[in-house]
């Protein structure tokens, strides 16, 4: 219970028993009275009729009808006259009936009728003593609509006071609300400066301290993100043209080979230029540098459509990239549109023309080939196209032995594997000291010949046939099947792109989060750092829908980029997968100047940090060194069925 409801309740308490003791005295003060005053009103009426029976005490008749006349022309409950040796001379009795007064109430009133007395008088000696005794109706209707007034003023006035004293209390507490907010924000790792300090003393103090305290919680964790986007910058970009270079090209080369998502299929294309030195010898550096410069708007302009796209420049003499996920006649078209918008800009220019070309060599590349051997082809196709004009493109051909399958092979294939239950679901657990954190899922496809596909195999062909939505679904209808009937493991779930933008697919998983509430403990979910990248606002609703049902989510494949960490602090996610080599410098074989760096950053957030593709136990000593505490990867744990085949 809050302090302003404790407080509320204990001013309502005391109110309501100041009102009640009040009540109570008014009511006994009016009760008094109406008591004394139908004893006054009865003792007048003994006294005048005493006198008047003094005259007459030799005549009983008279007496008698004296008394009656009085008895009906007043409002008594009894008269009686008794003579001096105790007889009753005349007495007249009527049970009181009280009208318009509930009957709890006289019975809860009790009041008290004393009967006046008189003596008569026969000279000197004493003829008998009169009693009266007024009938205390009248006495109850005051007395009752004495209390009723009484209470519904008291009412009124505890209502209009409990109001206001609630509205009081309210800004009382508005610098203890606002102290409360800000706490819980700093609970849930969020920056939140209160800029109205109250100006009581104690209050004053605290809020100043608190804000005090978030400032400085705020700079360190701008100061952190600041390094480490140096970092990465000096580390992953050239300072020349903005874009990335080759230690980058090659790692997310290496990264799109090795994933088992759409990325695992793509085209890869080298810018080379020939005459480059004569280039520089005619026309000097700063005119080569000007011209590098507009080759690299010309790619980041055809590329601008291609969310993943990976543009680099590399030893300073070519510019290369990165199609991951692109069909092969996009890819070729883009590369061409490229090649012909630098060939433009070297014939436009009169310094170069005629002394530098530029040739392209692409050549795709698979889930299953080796890096070396793409770059092979990739430089094979360049010293191709070196032999021809200035502009050509020369893709590499395959040599045929690669098994071609149509669009609608591949639809017929996808579809008899889901309806048929020929995606089989394996995972690989996170582990820690303190044990295994989860279990993440991924996904193989048994194919016609029953031969075990992985990802990197089909996936490609899952997302351009626009059959991702049906396979996310298909993955987490069978995921939650299995946490029903296995109460101890604990899944984690990757969401595809295309299942977050797709309106129907996202109102469908709202539905199976709110039907699955009773896994919120055993069900995580995560996404690709691309996807919050290229759709940060649908991202942010995920999150919201994941967080607001209780389920915990993370991002998966996190690049440590300058958007990405800055997205951070939006999305609060509860743990991060990040590549070992992001985090381990290969070179110098120990840990990246980032690390520190990201440690703070999500420590400040409350992030868990989570190396992946941990092969060997020498990695996860070194990362162990740095204070890392999950792991994920072949050397610590292999990908194993989710479901036994003995089950």
């Amino acid at each position: 219970m809050t302090l302003l409801k404790q407080i509320q309740i204990f001013v309502a308490i005391l109110l309501v028993a100041t009102l009640a003791i009040v009540l109570k005295i008014n009511f006994d003060n009016t009760k008094e009275f109406v008591r004394t005053q139908l004893y006054s009103n009865a003792k007048n009426t003994a006294n005048s009729l005493s006198l008047s029976l003094s005259s007459v005490t030799d005549d009983k008749a008279t007496m008698t009808t004296m008394i009656r006349a009085m008895f009906d022309g007043g409002y008594f409950e009894e008269i009686s006259l008794v003579d001096a040796e105790g007889e009753v001379v005349e007495k007249i009795y009527q049970e009181p009936k009280i009208e318009g007064v509930p009957q709890i109430f006289v019975d809860f009133v009790n009041f008290e009728n004393v009967p006046a007395d008189a003596q008569i008088s026969s000279g000197w000696s004493i003829f008998g003593t009169l009693y009266v005794k007024g009938h205390p109706g009248l006495s109850y209707i005051r007395l009752y609509n004495t209390f009723k007034y009484l209470s519904i003023s008291f009412i009124v006035i505890g209502v209009v006071a409990l109001i206001v004293t609630f509205w009081v209390l309210k800004l009382i507490f508005r610098p203890l609300n606002a102290v409360q907010r800000q706490a819980e924000a700093i609970e849930n790792n969020e920056f939140i400066i209160n800029e109205n300090i109250p100006k009581t003393p104690e209050m004053k103090q605290v809020v100043t301290t608190m804000n005090s305290m978030v400032e400085k919680a705020q700079t360190i964790y701008n100061r952190e993100i600041e390094a480490l986007k140096n970092y990465q910058e000096l580390l992953y970009k050239d300072q020349q043209t903005g874009l990335y270079n080759r230690k980058y090209f090659i790692k997310q080369l290496s990264f799109f080979l090795g994933s088992d998502d759409a990325n695992a299929n793509g085209e890869v294309s080298i810018f080379s230029f020939e005459g480059l030195e004569d280039a520089i010898s005619e026309a000097g550096h700063q005119v080569v540098n000007g011209f590098f410069n507009s080759c690299k708007d010309i790619i980041t302009d055809k590329t601008s459509s291609f969310g993943r796209a990976v543009p680099a420049f590399l030893n300073g003499k070519e510019f290369a990239l990165i199609l991951p996920g692109v069909e092969a006649e996009s890819a070729l078209k883009c590369t061409e549109e490229i090649t012909s918008g630098i060939n433009e800009l070297i014939e436009q220019n009169e310094e170069l023309s005629g002394v530098l070309k530029i040739c392209c060599g692409t050549v795709p590349y698979r889930y299953d080939e080796k890096m070396g051997n793409v770059l092979s082809k990739a430089d094979y196709a360049v010293t191709v196209a070196k032999t021809r004009d200035s502009g050509y493109v020369e893709r590499f051909k395959d040599d045929g032995s690669q098994v071609v399958m149509g669009k609608m092979e591949w639809k017929n294939m996808i579809e008899d594997a889901l309806e048929n239950g020929r995606f089989i679901l394996t995972s690989q657990s996170v582990v820690s000291d303190i044990g295994e954190l989860h279990q993440e899922i991924y996904v193989n496809m048994l194919d016609e010949e029953g031969v075990v596909q992985k990802a990197g195999f089909f996936m490609p062909m899952v997302v351009s046939l626009n059959l991702a939505n049906s396979l996310d679904r298909y993955v987490l209808e069978r995921t939650v099947e299995f946490l029903s009937t296995h109460k101890d493991d604990t899944l984690a779930i990757n969401i595809t792109d295309m299942f977050l933008n797709d309106r129907e697919s996202f109102s469908w998983f709202r539905k199976l989060l709110v039907s699955a509430k009773h896994l919120v403990d055993r069900l995580t979910f995560e996404i690709s750092d691309s996807a919050i990248k290229n759709h940060l606002e649908i991202c942010l609703d995920f999150a919201g829908l994941i967080k607001g049902l209780g389920f915990t989510f993370g991002v998966d494949r996190f690049e440590m980029s300058q958007t990405s960490l800055e997205n951070l602090q939006q999305l609060k996610p509860n743990y991060l997968k990040v590549d070992y080599d992001y985090l381990i410098d290969a070179e110098a074989g120990k840990a990246a100047g980032s690390l520190k760096s990201l440690q703070t950053i999500t420590e400040s957030l409350g992030i868990k940090l989570i190396a992946t593709k941990i092969d060997n136990d020498d990695l996860k000593r070194k990362l162990e060194d740095n204070n890392i505490k999950y792991f994920q990867g072949r050397g610590v744990s292999g990908i194993n069925p989710l479901v036994k085949d003995n089950e």
